[in-house]
């Protein structure tokens, strides 16, 4: 019986180690296989704050006064592969056929340069307000294009998309804010949304009486001030009508 229990342990013993050996080898071989060895690319990544891990930024103007008239958006030029001792290229081009926007309504560089020694590099992109953007959104697609330091990236990284507006859409609780601010319309509701010292939204559950009725007097003070810098020429909606809070 001893002599049984002695080639247990023995056998034991063996099975462990090659287990042992087995996940060394396993290891390797996945550390192997995670190194990146293909030709060096770059992947376009959003500031998180606004593209929240997808390749899609979106942003709107609504709450923003009228003094604002573009919107600065960051983008990584992120290389995948070694750092390199000396600068390189990136190529940035506009794919035209995810591409709503004019040309004149946007900008960013062609060009981005990662420093030697760096993984990556950080340039802006430059989306601005226009008239058309109340009508209808626009969309600017930018991928990146091969050049002699970088081949593209991989698909779902090789491109970051910009979708902006200036739209409004009336609440779907307006009926308990009219009581406050009367009858609803976008030139009225612009006026609230950019006087409002960054309220983005109104309700009569999460906001006093006392508070909305301090909104309502700050809304007409400012169409009162309109009307007087503007005599014989009031302040109206998009219907036609005076813009009013009384």
């Amino acid at each position: 019986m001893k002599k049984t229990k002695n080639i247990i342990k023995a056998f034991g013993a063996s099975v462990g180690l090659l287990l042992m050996t087995a996940c060394l080898f396993a290891s390797c071989s996945s550390d192997e296989d995670f190194y990146y060895q293909d030709d060096a690319r770059v992947r376009l990544v959003g500031d998180y704050l606004w593209a929240a891990g997808t390749d899609s930024i979106s942003f709107s103007f609504v709450s923003f006064g009228e003094d604002v008239t573009q919107q600065e958006m960051t983008v990584d030029a992120q290389i995948m592969g070694d750092v390199q001792n000396r600068d390189r290229v990136v190529n940035l081009v506009v794919d035209a056929a995810k591409t709503t926007a004019d040309a004149n309504i946007y900008s960013f560089p062609n060009t981005v340069t990662i420093p030697s020694g760096k993984d990556k590099a950080t340039f802006t992109v430059v989306l601005k307000r226009v008239a058309s953007l109340q009508m209808k959104e626009a969309r600017l697609c930018i991928k990146v294009a091969e050049s002699a330091d970088f081949k593209v990236g991989v698909n779902e990284e090789n491109h970051v998309t910009f979708i902006w507006n200036d739209l409004l859409t009336k609440p779907k609780n307006w009926a308990s804010l009219e009581s406050f601010f009367g009858a609803y319309s976008n030139t009225k509701y612009r006026l609230m949304l950019t006087n409002a010292n960054d309220v983005g939204e109104f309700s009569t559950d999460i906001m006093s009486w006392a508070l909305l009725n301090s909104l309502k007097i700050r809304f007409q003070n400012i169409v009162n001030d309109y009307n007087a810098a503007h005599p014989g020429n009031p302040l109206t909606d998009e219907n036609g009508l005076l813009v009013t809070f009384e």
